[in-house]
């Protein structure tokens, strides 16, 4: 006989913590926003770089940012049942611009830095390389009609888009960038390795919860 000694959490209650955390996202990707990105544009040497490398960071931006928008709304259970046409092409738009973002991101870090600093170039193989597992995962088990490792590999995926914001989002502190290059690497990829960790402690919430005997 088996039991389960925990209570599931109610619908609503759901409901408020999905909409809390979607608030929460919004906030931290409006403060790298205003305080890490837009005053990056308006040193005039970043500009200049920008400007001599169009080719790489137009579309490296647009995708990413197609990706960071478009993840949010794979999520939505009206959009999924309602106008499930709709979530699919979302879903092939979401996966091509993690296709295209992420490899372009390895090339920008080396195209940037001095050859010495490969921990640089190395933890953003791993970013990149986790984000294209994980969106390619989540692709995989969609066409193989998999659905329920399908959300969770989406959920992995965009845990690891938002890693754009993560890695930035306390830039704002002074501590936070009192660190050399190589520490902002181990940065990356701790982080990188929170996004994949985190949604699977989420996942598997309810056997560190409920007693089976």
């Amino acid at each position: 006989m088996t039991t389960e000694t925990s209570t599931p959490t109610p619908p609503a209650l759901r409901r408020k913590l999905k909409a809390l955390l979607w608030v929460a996202m919004g906030g931290m990707t409006i403060s790298v926003l205003l305080y890490s990105e837009v005053p990056l544009l308006r040193q005039v040497k970043e500009r200049a770089y920008l400007g001599s490398i169009p080719f790489l960071i137009i579309p490296h931006v647009l995708a990413g940012i197609t990706a960071l928008l478009v993840g949010p709304l794979q999520f939505s259970s009206r959009v999924r049942r309602g106008n499930p046409r709709f979530h699919r092409a979302l879903g092939r738009v979401y996966v091509c611009s993690v296709f295209i973002a992420a490899p372009l991101a390895v090339v920008l870090s080396h195209h940037r830095h001095d050859s010495r600093a490969i921990h640089f170039v190395v933890a953003n193989i791993v970013q990149a390389g986790t984000w294209v597992i994980a969106t390619g995962a989540a692709f995989l088990t969609a066409r193989n009609r998999h659905f329920h490792q399908h959300r969770d590999w989406m959920v992995r995926s965009y845990a690891v888009t938002f890693t754009f914001v993560g890695t930035r989002v306390l830039q704002p502190l002074p501590a936070w960038n009192r660190h050399s290059e190589a520490g902002f690497a181990i940065e990356i990829i701790m982080i990188t390795f929170m996004a994949i960790l985190i949604p699977d402690l989420a996942f598997h919430w309810s056997a560190f919860t409920r007693r089976r005997s």
